[in-house]
């Protein structure tokens, strides 16, 4: 090949890179990354995430969960899913992303993530490169990821809410709920500089019950942190969710007419009107990264009890 025909092809490519990402920018061809959290297990935050997913579904998302529990409360558990690897296969290289992913109703596709999250922090160079590529390699579309991160303040459960653009802490009316919930706003906010947070308050009797917990929750905040909170909404208690759940569906899907079910398409078309994410943000394999990166800054971390 000629000088001149190679600088004609590096032109080429230049040009045709900067064609594609006009077209992503046009497009909105973006991911938003969003984690489900919550200062302790029992608030409802699986449920409410295998919901959201479905009603994101329903309005035409591709939906991907990165499931980080493991067993019969896990969103693979509670939807009834087989898997027969998982994330840690994809970090040893054994197994494809693809082979990995499972299909959920709504076209949802889960990745069940536990063993290989936990490992992140000890990944060497080669490792780290092709885990992040496995993530930008994938044959379909995915619109949106919902991270469903496991419950508390210690420091191997943080990289999952402090990797994703968006987070989500669902807390339930119960005191300790709420005083959980601080702790882990003011761990990741002081600890690790996060500060947006948004709330949905679950299993509520009626809007002014749900109104009342984030208005305790931000009191405390604001006058103790530098936070913003945004208040989503708050779902009902509601007997068919609960049934729904029995059967492995979301209520989206099994009781659309419910209050539970509305609640959730509610929020879903909230999550849409967020300002989009701009740039590698709103690219999975930079999620993949900042994932590696905080899973480093969290390990060996001690003392977070202390600032509670």
């Amino acid at each position: 090949m000629t000088a001149l025909q190679a600088r004609g092809r590096c032109v080429a490519d230049v040009a045709q890179d900067q064609a594609a990402g006009l077209r992503r920018l046009l497009s909105g061809d973006f991911v938003r990354i969003v984690t489900l959290a919550s200062g302790r297990r029992g608030v409802g935050k699986t449920t409410a995430l295998i919901n959201l997913a479905a009603a994101l579904a329903k309005r035409g998302k591709q939906v991907m969960v990165l499931d980080e529990h493991q067993g019969a409360h896990s969103v693979v558990g509670m939807l009834g899913l087989t898997p027969c690897y998982d994330l840690s296969h994809v970090v040893r290289r054994e197994r494809s992303l693809e082979q990995v992913l499972l299909t959920g109703p709504e076209g949802i596709t889960v990745v069940p993530a536990g063993k290989g999250v936990e490992s992140l922090a000890a990944l060497g160079v080669e490792d780290q490169a092709s885990l992040v590529q496995s993530f930008g390699q994938l044959s379909q579309p995915v619109d949106v990821v919902l991270v469903d991160a496991v419950a508390g303040v210690a420091s191997h459960v943080l990289p999952l809410s402090l990797a994703a653009q968006e987070l989500v802490l669902v807390v339930d009316p119960q005191p300790a709920s709420m005083t959980d919930a601080y702790a882990l706003i003011k761990v990741l906010n002081q600890g690790f500089a996060r500060r947006s947070f948004h709330i949905i308050v679950n299993r509520v009797s009626g809007t002014e019950e749900g109104e009342a917990v984030f208005r305790k929750v931000a009191t405390v905040a604001s006058r103790f942190l530098k936070v913003r909170l945004d208040y989503m909404g708050c779902v009902p208690r509601d007997d068919k969710l609960h049934r729904a759940t029995q059967l492995g569906r979301s209520v989206v899907d099994a009781f659309p007419a419910t209050a539970a079910a509305q609640t959730f398409r509610d929020l879903a078309e909230a999550m849409d009107q967020w300002p989009h994410p701009e740039g590698e943000e709103g690219q999975l394999e930079a999620f993949m990264q900042r994932l590696i990166q905080t899973s480093r800054a969290t390990a060996g971390e001690s003392g977070l009890q202390g600032r509670m």
